[in-house]
């Protein structure tokens, strides 16, 4: 017998013996119970609602250096995801966002992800800060000018009708090259 049929003869109950433990074992839904909500998802409260917000980028050109938009926030999936949408706009360039913000179970982490309609996404983890009222969004994305960008938001909550926040992205993961940086406040639309 040749070495390739020989190789062929002893794989074969090999493979008759991995594929016979391939098969997925029959799903009881039964036994398979629904976690409560999480406690951390009472945080997002806060942002639910209609906004408008304002901005300065700092170190934009003259015409895109005032920023203005809105912002439309509310839960989805039994209060398990906060989804929003927002708009932004300067004299020289706008964009349309949106947002899918949750708590991941097993990482014990906030997650988040920002889609624009320039086709570049933002995605990262929070932290919240109950005593000084401030939350922490460190992000990886496409940046508007096409190239990476690592990225944090600052968000203090003055009170339920009023968000300071300060955005900072740069170019590198070690942050030595700033990119961009911009502050405003999102004012609560009655």
């Amino acid at each position: 017998m040749n070495t390739r049929r020989k190789l062929v003869v002893l794989a074969m109950p090999a493979a008759a013996l991995l594929l016979a433990g391939c098969g997925a074992p029959k799903v009881d839904f039964s036994t398979i119970e629904r976690p409560p909500r999480a406690a951390e998802l009472e945080a997002y409260d806060v942002f639910v609602g209609s906004w408008h917000w304002e901005a300065e980028m700092l170190n934009a050109a003259e015409a895109d250096k005032t920023w203005t938009g809105k912002a439309d926030w509310k839960w989805a999936l039994d209060k398990r995801c906060l989804c929003g949408t927002m708009s932004a706009k300067s004299a020289g360039a706008e964009f349309e966002a949106g947002g899918i913000w949750s708590w991941h179970p097993k990482t014990k982490k906030y997650i988040w992800w920002m889609f624009n309609n320039w086709g570049y996404p933002q995605e990262g983890t929070a932290c919240y800060d109950e005593d000084s009222k401030c939350w922490t969004m460190d992000y990886t994305s496409v940046g508007l000018d096409g190239t990476a960008s690592y990225g944090q938001y600052q968000m203090k909550v003055v009170c339920n009708d009023l968000l300071d926040w300060r955005m900072d992205e740069w170019a590198d993961a070690m942050h030595l090259v700033k990119k961009m940086e911009m502050t405003g406040k999102y004012k609560r639309r009655k």
